[in-house]
């Protein structure tokens, strides 16, 4: 009996462990591997120094049992194999990466991508050697200002009102230095740094102080002008401070101004001077600078023109005009008569009716230089008319001309446009101007009407427009 109940105890016994050893094997066939696995924000922005959890991603199937990630998060990030948790503090800047998690269980295993970026803290407590700059004199150098910068880093710097001209901000350090150039009031600066995160501002009061004037000059410092014209104006320039008066010794004849606020010279003369030498000076409240000029008035010379002939073929539209240009000096000249060295003059037309021809000396230039005629004689063809310039003579010793009576310098040809002209019957007549219109257009040279007495003085010439002819003959 005890024999029978042994060998059913036995049978039970491995009754059960076949039933245990089926199921295991059973239900491995059954585990699932996870699928479908997906993080409902795949995209994350961090910040260093800020805690971050990442929960695990949703999965369908059997649960994982085992989660990693490929390559390494960003320092101070953990994955827990665990749970599928990315949790930790960011240590660093990292731009834009995709990381694989993975997902396993004995029924195999799922992935997903996911985007981290870990951007840099906002700046903090950012703070400048100096927060005020008072009394600074312009043209002297700006104390270099360094600022220093908590939390997270900046290379994106600005101010705002702008710093004095001349003041600069590196946009890169946040560095301010420089020399000021022009005044400023109380100014109120507020400098900003800033990144992708965040930024954090400091504020400076500056103020600038207007230098004494400096450098001060006429470009026009040496001026023949003539009564009862409006002159052009004298202007002055400064190299540095900002003058509040100008002043003027001694006082200019009847008819000119001196602007005491700006420095300016203008008017119309109404009384002739000899040369008078006249000293300028320019203040403010830190210091003045000085500066002659010298100016003569006086009646002196003109341009004048005298139409020879003009007329053309109706027929077939040919002809031109011949024009003479003259020189004349005023009587009253206080260096009556004057001997001249050099000429320039520029003459326009109407370029489509009528042609340059030619541009030749005068009769009263013949005879110069024992009959060789002016040292130098060049006309320049421009796109609307053209320019000239003659020199008498390069020797002041030589002589030059002078122009006490009136002076043929050139004689000027032009060619009627036959498709203007052909067929009329009626004449026309149009305008000669003086002035060189088109100077500054490339290749035209810079080139207008003065006369030049000793290689240095040059005076503007009175010049008066003529209307020319032309007839059918």
């Amino acid at each position: 009996m005890l024999s029978e109940a042994r060998i059913i105890g036995k049978i039970l016994i491995l009754v059960l462990l076949a039933a245990l050893i089926g199921g295991c094997f059973g239900r491995s066939t059954k585990i699932q591997a996870p699928t479908a696995i997906s993080y409902p924000t795949a995209e994350w922005v961090l910040v260093v120094g800020e805690p971050v959890e990442i929960p695990a991603p949703a999965t369908e199937g059997d649960a994982p049992e085992h989660w990693s990630v490929e390559p390494a998060l960003p320092l101070g990030l953990t994955l827990d194999t665990g749970t599928g948790i990315i949790s930790g503090i960011p240590l660093e800047e990292c731009p834009a990466s995709f990381f694989t998690i993975t997902a396993t269980n004995f029924g195999g295993d799922a992935s997903v991508s996911l985007e981290i970026r870990v951007h840099p803290q906002a700046p903090c407590n950012l703070v400048y050697s100096q927060d005020e700059v008072l009394g600074l004199i312009a043209f002297t150098e700006f104390p270099v200002l360094l600022p220093s910068l908590e939390c997270g880093p900046s290379n994106d710097y600005t101010v705002d009102p702008a710093l004095p001209e001349g003041v600069l901000l590196d946009p890169f350090t946040g560095i301010i230095s420089g020399i000021p150039v022009v005044s400023q009031t109380l100014t109120l600066h507020q400098v900003t740094a800033a990144n992708v995160t965040g930024s954090a501002s400091f504020s400076i009061l500056i103020e600038i102080l207007p230098a004494g004037p400096c450098d001060l000059e006429y470009v026009d410092d040496d001026e023949v002008v003539p009564p009862f014209t409006p002159m052009s104006p004298i202007l002055p320039g400064v190299g540095c401070g900002e003058p509040d008066l100008w002043e003027i010794d001694p006082p200019l004849p009847d008819g000119l101004e001196f602007n005491a606020a700006t420095g300016v010279i203008s008017g119309t003369p109404e009384v002739e001077t000899d040369r008078i030498v006249y000293t300028i000076t320019a203040l403010n409240d830190h210091g003045s600078d000085q500066v002659e000029i010298a100016l003569r008035i006086s009646p002196v010379f003109n341009y004048q023109l005298e139409q020879i002939s003009g007329e053309y073929d109706p027929d077939s539209g040919e002809g031109g005009a011949e024009v003479r240009v003259i020189l004349t000096e005023g009587g009253d000249n206080v260096s009556f008569p004057t001997q001249i060295l050099m000429i320039s003059l520029a003459l326009g037309h109407d370029t489509e009716r009528l042609d340059l021809a030619s541009v030749e000396p005068g009769q009263d230039l013949t005879d110069l230089n024992g009959g060789n005629g002016p040292e130098f004689f060049a006309p320049f063809e421009t796109p609307t008319g053209f320019t000239l310039g003659v020199v008498f003579s390069f020797s002041a010793e030589a002589g030059g001309i002078s122009a006490d009576q009136p002076r043929e310098v050139a004689v000027v040809n032009y060619e009627t446009n036959p498709d203007v002209f052909a067929g009329d019957e009626d004449g026309d007549s149009m305008d000669l101007e003086w002035g060189n219109s088109s100077a500054g257009t490339p290749g035209v040279p810079a080139v207008g009407n003065t006369v030049v007495l000793d290689g240095v003085t040059g005076i503007l010439p009175v010049t008066e427009n003529v209307r020319i002819d032309l007839i059918p003959n």
